[in-house]
């Protein structure tokens, strides 16, 4: 099992979908179930988080900026929501079709963005005087389903069905938004790129860096890719097997649902079906280290702001489950202290 020192945060009585720390604050955790709840906690007290619910499983949530009582939220109710700790109360920032799979506020944009299983990701602006959604979102219109959005302060990346990957520059958005009030359909990605992994994408996140970004997929892969289209940029670019055991002679693949950078190093780690947790090099194209073993398979994770703590959920009914999507252990997050198991190895 995990090491004894990880912080165990109140058992959740059903799974994980999301962890998400504070851009800023190190001690701040956002958690999202499908118990339908958000969780709030805040790790110098970690035994007492504050919950506010909406209506139908959540599937992601993100942090309204720098703010530490406001964050967003959406899921199964094909909606997005913000939820405030302070006043209890939660408003309606944008309607979907479809459940939303993922939710990221922009600073740059001042705006929500969610991405669903409508096919369309929907940006909506917030105004900053009265903190009040936009009435009309931008709606941009995809050829897919939406699995899973990256943001950083310059690119927005888009992981969908078929193995699709858009990407967005987040100051051209701006632009077409914001001075030239194009609507959705006016609206190109800056980049149309197809997954280097043969299956179905579960994850991707933008390198510390800005320089490119990493994807997972279902079939125990991962593939680190990168913005510039020259030929010599991409010609850096590669993937690696990972997240497989050996059982009874069979080699048994797990996907790689859990995924985040360490902000102040720049590696990543990975989380699989397999209830690991792997560290990774980039750059050394190395593994750091395989923490040991989960109580369930891994959902999600996340690093804080100062690269200190991984937060690592694991749900026992998560699809990453070897036999059918069942396992015992547990739905729960524990934090780990990172040491000089997330540096990158000195040459």
């Amino acid at each position: 099992m995990a090491d004894t020192t990880d912080v165990q945060l109140p058992a959740f009585v059903d799974s994980i979908s999301s962890v998400a720390f504070h851009p800023s604050n190190p001690n701040l955790l956002l958690v999202s179930s499908w118990d339908r709840n958000v969780y709030r906690h805040d790790l110098r007290n970690p035994s007492e988080p504050r919950k506010l619910g909406l209506r139908g499983a959540i599937l992601d949530v993100a942090w309204a900026g720098k703010s530490e009582h406001v964050a967003y939220a959406g899921g199964l109710g094909k909606e997005v929501r913000s939820i405030d700790y302070e006043s209890q109360e939660t408003q309606l920032i944008c309607r979907h079709d479809e459940p939303v799979r993922c939710v990221e506020f922009s600073e740059e944009l001042n705006a929500v963005i969610s991405g669903s299983w409508d096919q369309t990701l929907r940006i909506t602006p917030i105004d900053p005087s009265t903190s009040q959604p936009s009435p009309n979102p931008i709606v941009l219109r995809l050829p897919h389903k939406v699995y899973s959005l990256a943001l950083s302060r310059t690119k927005l990346v888009c992981a969908m069905g078929a193995r699709h990957v858009w990407i967005w520059d987040i100051e051209e958005l701006k632009r077409a938004i914001f001075d030239e009030g194009e609507k959705g359909d006016e609206i190109e990605p800056w980049q149309r790129r197809e997954s280097s992994l043969k299956f179905m994408t579960r994850a991707v996140r933008i390198m510390h860096n800005d320089q490119g970004y990493v994807t997972t997929s279902i079939e125990g892969r991962v593939a680190v890719e990168f913005f510039d289209p020259s030929p010599a940029a991409q010609a850096k670019k590669y993937a690696f097997k990972c997240h497989r055991q050996v059982i009874d002679g069979v080699d048994t693949v797990y996907p790689v649902q859990g995924l985040a950078f360490n902000p102040a190093y720049g590696t990543f780690a990975t989380g699989g079906g397999d209830a690991t947790v792997s560290l990774w090099d980039p750059v050394a194209k190395k593994r750091l280290r395989q923490l040991p073993k989960y109580p369930a398979p891994i959902s999600a994770l996340s690093f804080n702001a100062d690269g200190t703590l991984l937060a690592v959920a694991f749900s026992e009914e998560d699809e990453g489950a070897a036999n059918g999507g069942k396992t015992t252990g547990g739905n729960g997050v524990w934090i780990r202290t990172c040491g000089d198991e997330v540096k990158p190895k000195v040459k």
